[in-house]
This record gives C-alpha cells, sequence and structure tokens, in this order.
C-alpha cells in the first residue's frame, strides 16, 4: 500500500472522530440562555393602592365608575396627583406591563387613556385612605376589543407630566367592548427550562432538551395572542416518564385573577416540575384553554435529564472507541510484520 494515501486515511480518520466527538459534546451541552432580568414594582412614597386590577365589560356608549382606595402610610399628609396612562405588553413576556409614560403619549392601538374621565388631586392624611371614583366613557362608535389604562397617584409636589413609577403607585383597568371580538390565540413554544435567580434578583432561564441534574427544570408555555382582546389563558401539564406513566400534574395561570396576555403580544407561564428524577426521559403534554367558548390548545415535548459523571464518561468512552478504530488497526497490522519477520529469519 501507498504510505502517503495511507496517511491521508488515517487523518480523514481522525477528523471524522474528532468532529463526531465535538457533535457528542455539542449535543449534550445545554442551549444558551433564553432571557435573564426581572421586574418588580411597589408602593411609591408609602402609598398603598386596592385595587391593583380591575377587569371590565363596557358596551360602547356606556359609563362605568369603579373605585379605587389609596392608603397614605406614613406620619404626614399625603398631597397627591392622579395621573392616567397606557399601557402595552412588556417585552420580556413575564406580563409586567410596560407603561408609556410621557404625557402626551397614548398607545397605537387599545388605548384607554382617551375614555378615561380627568381626576382631580388627592390630600390624604397620616394613616388614612381615601375612596377615589374612577369613572370609564365609552363613545357609541368604539370598536369591540380590549382597552387598557392604568390611573396612578403620586406626590403632586412632583409637578406634571412625566412622573417616574418607582414615584407612584397605579391600579391597572382593563376593559373589554362588546363588538367584533376576535379570539385568535396560538403557543409560540413549549419547553422546558431551569429557571433560576442570582443574588442581585435577576432571572436567568436556559432553553434545553439535555439536563445534568433535576433541579430547577421548569414547564414553559409561551402564548402569543393574535386577537383583538386581552385573554386569560389556564390549562394543565402533565409531568411522563419514560413508560408513559403520569408522575404529576401541574396547573399553569391558575392565580386569581388569571393573568391576561395583550393583543398583539407573547406572554410565558412557568410552573416548577417537582417530580423530575435524577435519570432518564421524560415528556411533557400540555392541555390549555382560552377565550368565551372554550378554545382548546396542546402541545407536546421530551426532555432528557443525564448526570454530569455518566456524561463525561460516555464523552470518554467515545474517544476511547474512536481511536480504538483509527490506531488498533495499525498495531495489528505492525504487529503482524514483526511476527513475520521474526519468522523469516529462522
Amino acid at each position: 500500500m501507498n504510505w502517503g494515501n495511507k496517511n491521508t486515511m488515517i487523518r480523514q480518520k481522525l477528523a471524522t472522530a474528532i468532529v463526531l466527538v465535538t457533535a457528542i459534546i455539542v449535543g449534550l451541552l445545554p442551549a444558551v440562555p433564553v432571557s435573564a432580568a426581572t421586574s418588580s414594582s411597589g408602593g411609591g412614597n408609602g402609598l398603598k393602592i386596592s385595587p391593583v386590577r380591575s377587569d371590565l365589560t363596557i358596551s360602547p356608549g356606556q359609563s362605568k365608575t369603579i373605585s379605587v382606595v389609596v392608603q397614605n402610610v406614613t406620619s404626614s399628609t399625603a398631597n397627591l396627583q392622579a395621573i392616567i396612562n397606557d399601557f402595552v405588553a412588556g417585552t420580556d413576556e413575564s406580563g409586567v406591563p410596560k407603561i408609556l409614560l410621557n404625557p402626551n403619549q397614548y398607545a397605537p392601538t387599545h388605548s384607554l387613556k382617551h375614555y378615561i374621565a380627568p381626576i382631580g388631586d388627592v390630600s390624604i392624611p397620616a394613616n388614612q385612605s381615601k375612596e377615589v371614583k374612577v369613572t370609564i366613557n365609552i363613545p357609541k362608535d368604539a370598536a369591540g376589543g380590549g382597552y387598557f389604562g392604568v390611573v396612578r397617584f403620586a406626590p403632586a409636589s412632583a409637578g406634571k407630566g412625566n412622573v417616574s413609577l418607582a414615584a407612584s403607585v397605579g391600579s391597572l383597568i382593563l376593559v373589554t367592548v362588546p363588538g367584533d371580538i376576535k379570539e385568535n390565540m396560538t403557543i409560540a413554544s413549549f419547553d422546558a427550562r431551569t429557571i433560576t435567580t442570582d443574588k442581585n434578583g435577576q432571572v436567568h432561564e436556559r432553553s434545553s432538551t439535555i439536563f445534568t441534574s433535576p433541579k430547577n427544570i421548569n414547564a414553559v408555555v409561551r402564548f402569543n395572542n393574535q386577537g383583538n382582546v386581552q385573554e386569560q389563558p389556564f390549562g394543565k401539564v402533565e409531568l411522563k416518564n419514560r413508560s408513559g406513566k403520569v408522575l404529576a400534574t401541574y396547573e399553569i395561570n391558575n392565580t386569581t385573577p388569571r393573568g391576561n396576555v395583550l393583543p398583539s403580544s407573547i406572554r410565558k407561564f412557568a410552573v416548577p416540575l417537582t417530580k423530575v428524577g435524577s435519570f432518564g426521559k421524560y415528556t411533557l403534554v400540555g392541555n390549555f384553554g382560552f377565550g368565551s367558548k372554550g378554545q382548546l390548545l396542546t402541545a407536546k415535548t421530551s426532555f432528557y435529564v443525564i448526570p454530569l459523571g455518566l456524561i463525561i464518561g460516555l464523552i470518554v468512552l467515545v474517544i476511547l472507541i474512536v481511536l480504538a478504530i483509527i490506531y488498533l488497526p495499525r498495531f495489528v497490522r505492525g504487529y503482524n510484520r514483526r511476527v513475520l519477520r521474526r519468522a523469516g529469519r529462522r
């Protein structure tokens, strides 16, 4: 055999082996993080508000007045201004709304700010509460669908206009106007993710099909609302083992009230998987409902839990097998040549 061709074949086999091992390692490693960050909200300057959210249905040409209670938990009188803003879905898919703080800004669609009557300033003595009336007037020609806004209360000394969220408390208002309602929701994705929180309060998510530990694994479903009204999806996720046995059933969006998915947005819901073992294949089956007619959505996905030590052992075993495939034939041929040479000298 030509030794040049033989060396070329060996190099090709070695390159193939490297590619094979690399593919195995990459396939076993988790995917890159898909998101990080949390948002939080709280009282401003010793104020509390109730309710934090109101869900209303108001027909075109009708009005509705609700009560919002603002509590001053400080030891001095609070002189407050009422600020009306629109809000839209946040960009992190967590359900935390993005409030449009600019006093001259309106939501491009679904604006409720147009329809909330102005509210005068409020003075609340120390450690007391005051009931504030909020009136929503829906015009006769309003299109059917969802409309969203927030009424905030901030210190009057802050001046009118762009007052930050940190200096205020707010009550969200979501209105459904009967009419040409379009309910259209799909599942953007359904997968398993590890969700952890670091010491700074930042949330880190990592999506994968292979995990090295059963800790912090969550089922995550992302709903895409393509209709014109807010939706409150609900349902259950089944966790099954390799044989198909149901290990546990988990409910999503089972808070009171349920979380909303605003039109033209995606919102994710996560539920911790507490019955995952230390090794094996697992399957998630999701059955969800939404809308006024109980429309159904289903999804299914699988993932594996393989301990890190086992992964390393498998990689080492594959490397040894590949090296044996490449070098063992050379060793055998060399051994045979030496035996033949010795036999020829006798």
